[in-house]
């Protein structure tokens, strides 16, 4: 009885053994299997598509599919891939990360253009906390053009420099007032920055140039262009068109003709 009590005891322990080698060398193929694996899908989305629209998904997608499709999953620098995609400018955040032993994920957010610059051949966007970037697709925000104080380079990104930011938010703030009021947004499309340091705004409908002054106390100025828009327009049908209006004085809007 003790002798068969022991065998069974050896028998089960052997057993055991062998189990646990097994386990050990399926899982050692295993990690051997997703050592080996090569990337073959990148997949690519942008969290906030319905709210920018200014990252090209089909230049990411490629680029990454550059650096990873064909490679063994676990020595893709996945790092250096989020490093350039966050160098652009145009992305606010990325993650990019190894989904499955075939499949890397790379998961975005943009920044959102509210005003863009135009400086010479040096165009930034500025989105609403005042961060610039460069300009690599077209997007329907106000254009400022003219005498831009703002010296950086195409490649810029970055915060404006500090004797410049509070220029920077003023116009932020002014573009983003254009774009919260469906008149505006759609009349207004450029903004010329004059040698005397007033802001032009012209109109898509080719109207007369709308001299606004700084871009203090815009709420205001922009009632009073409401106002000429409601009252003065009708009435001037029959005569010769305005040539400009000027909305900078307080609680007087200026016509001249041409």
């Amino acid at each position: 009885m003790v002798k068969r009590i022991l065998l069974t005891s050896t028998i089960l322990i052997l057993s055991a053994g062998l189990l646990g080698c097994w386990f050990h060398f399926v899982g050692g193929l295993s990690a051997q299997g997703r050592q080996q694996a090569l990337c073959r899908k990148v997949d690519v989305i942008l969290l906030d598509s319905l709210e920018s629209a200014i990252v090209d998904r089909t230049e990411v997608e490629d680029y990454v599919s550059r650096q990873a499709v064909g490679r063994q999953t676990h020595l893709i620098n996945l790092d250096s891939i989020e490093r350039h995609l966050l160098a652009r400018g145009e992305i606010m955040s990325a993650q990019v990360y190894a989904a499955d032993d075939r499949t890397v994920a790379v998961r975005l957010t943009q920044r959102k253009p509210v005003i863009r610059f135009e400086n010479g051949k040096d165009r930034w966007y500025a989105d609403p906390e005042g961060y610039l970037f460069p300009v690599t697709r077209s997007v329907d925000v106000p254009v400022v053009t003219g005498k831009i104080p703002l010296q950086l380079g195409g490649s810029y990104r970055g915060p404006a420099p500090e004797e410049k930011q509070a220029w920077i938010d003023g116009m932020v703030e002014l573009a983003r007032y254009i774009d919260s009021k469906p008149v505006l947004r759609r009349e207004i499309g450029q903004i010329d920055l004059a040698q005397n340091g007033d802001l032009v705004l012209y109109t898509r409908s080719a109207g007369p140039a709308i001299i606004f002054g700084d871009s203090g106390d815009y709420v205001t100025k922009f009632r009073k262009l409401e106002a000429y828009w409601r009252n003065i327009v009708p009435g001037n049908e029959d005569r010769k068109p305005y040539k400009t209006i000027n909305l900078k004085y307080t609680n007087q809007i200026i016509c001249k003709q041409l």
